[in-house]
């Protein structure tokens, strides 16, 4: 158990942590004020005192309130994945697989996604002075255990495989490739001087290239995608000249999106529809 509500001086740290919990909670606006009563109980006691669940007459488990994935892992004292993924099964919530990473069948992962997009704003880090960010730091594990970490795992991929639909594979993938990008572009460039340590897409690399191994388009539609690709490799070059003088996070991400890009099998049509926005970031830098 990582709940110590005997110990009067972790109780009081957590208490003091509730406060900023409870205003995150109510930013998010789809917990009534009944949930943050039960999420409070839980956040402070545990889930010995509150389980924020219920077992019927037939054995089945009942939850009490929605996105119990992202509240298990979000509001748990610690950071330990085994112990996590232990209070998520106690859910039935969740199928896990061989790689640890868990999938829902409510939509709490879609929950993450949406808030991190919605308000990049209110989406906090340690550079205004927050020892935490809106999720208490639990980005990454949240990413690893809710979300998938490749298109293969997404129930529109199986469809488009198993009706053999590659036009719309590549839509989708498409979209998905510009989404992650853009996200990528505005965490590189709009907080290049005081970034986000904890920004979720600094986590999603792995399916971001995952979505372009299927992209089947001759270019880009979106004009922003295009404008945003050449601030892509832009930003890969720089930061791999000088990495010094670029904050240690926004490295760290460039530097993992080179790998996995440089390491995937992609189609030479992939390439082919990728060169003329590395050409054109080398040739602005020149």
């Amino acid at each position: 158990m990582s709940w110590y509500p005997d110990d009067k001086e972790w109780l009081t740290k957590r208490k003091a942590q509730w406060k900023e919990v409870k205003k995150s909670l109510k930013e998010m606006g789809f917990y009534s004020p009944q949930d943050i009563k039960l999420i409070k109980e839980y956040f402070l006691y545990g889930p010995d005192k509150e389980p924020l669940r219920t077992v019927d007459n037939d054995g089945d488990i009942q939850r009490k309130i929605s996105y119990m994935g992202m509240v298990a892992i979000w509001l748990y004292p610690s950071f330990d994945k085994e112990s996590i993924i232990r209070e998520l099964h106690n859910f039935r919530s969740t199928v896990q697989y061989q790689d640890g990473s868990i999938m829902q069948y409510d939509t709490g992962a879609n929950r993450v996604l949406e808030l991190c997009d919605n308000d990049f704003e209110a989406h906090k880090s340690a550079m205004d002075g927050n020892e935490t960010s809106f999720f208490q730091g639990k980005e990454q594990l949240l990413a690893e255990l809710l979300l998938p970490h490749s298109v293969e795992e997404e129930s529109w991929y199986k469809s488009c495989v198993k009706h053999e639909d590659l036009e719309r594979l590549s839509e989708e993938c498409s979209e998905e490739f510009a989404l992650a990008i853009n996200r990528l572009t505005l965490f590189f460039d709009k907080y290049m001087a005081a970034p986000n340590p904890n920004y979720i897409y600094r986590y999603r690399l792995s399916y971001c290239i995952s979505a372009l191994k299927y992209i089947k388009h001759s270019e880009f539609k979106s004009k922003l995608m295009k404008r945003n690709l050449v601030s892509l490799f832009t930003y890969l070059d720089k930061f791999t000249d000088c990495p010094d003088k670029y904050p240690k996070c926004v490295v760290e991400t460039a530097q993992e999106f080179t790998r996995l890009f440089n390491e995937a099998d992609l189609p030479d049509s992939v390439h082919a529809l990728l060169a003329p926005y590395i050409k054109a970031a080398k040739e602005g830098a020149d």
